[in-house]
């Protein structure tokens, strides 16, 4: 089953990573999809000046290059720190403080290192996206 769509036809760098990454741990875990509802999520990578927005959907997600306006949720931070974001355990959907790289991203996004705009007024989505996003 494909949940991806590219609003591309030839999606390069961060829209093919983030779409791959979101597809193969849906393969992986297909109960995951049930994740998939409506937000617009911004992910940049702002050392690498790549930015990605993903379209959620009942169902599927459309990644896109570029940024979007009516934008839920905004990610910035370095590639090395999105890295870091997907391979951080969770509890509960965020971060999980009782882990040392769950302390430590919590710290990058308390610090701003790791921006998070829309965390309080999108909690549930954030979860969302973090949830599909995770290789643990």
């Amino acid at each position: 089953m494909t949940w991806v769509r590219y609003a591309e036809a030839d999606p390069q760098g961060l829209a093919a990573l983030v779409g791959g990454l979101i597809q193969a741990n849906l393969e992986r875990d297909p109960p995951r999809a049930a994740l998939l509802r409506p937000g617009v999520v911004v992910i940049e990578a702002h050392d690498a000046t790549t930015v990605v927005t993903l379209s959620f959907g009942e169902g599927d997600v459309e990644i896109r290059s570029g940024s979007s306006s009516g934008t839920d949720v905004r990610v910035r931070a370095t590639g090395e720190e999105l890295l870091a974001l997907v391979n951080t355990p969770l509890r509960l959907g965020f971060p999980d403080p009782l882990r040392a790289e769950g302390r430590a991203m919590l710290l990058a996004i308390a610090t701003r290192r790791v921006h998070v705009r829309g965390l309080a007024r999108s909690p549930a989505l954030v979860r969302r996206l973090t949830m599909l996003l995770s290789v643990r």
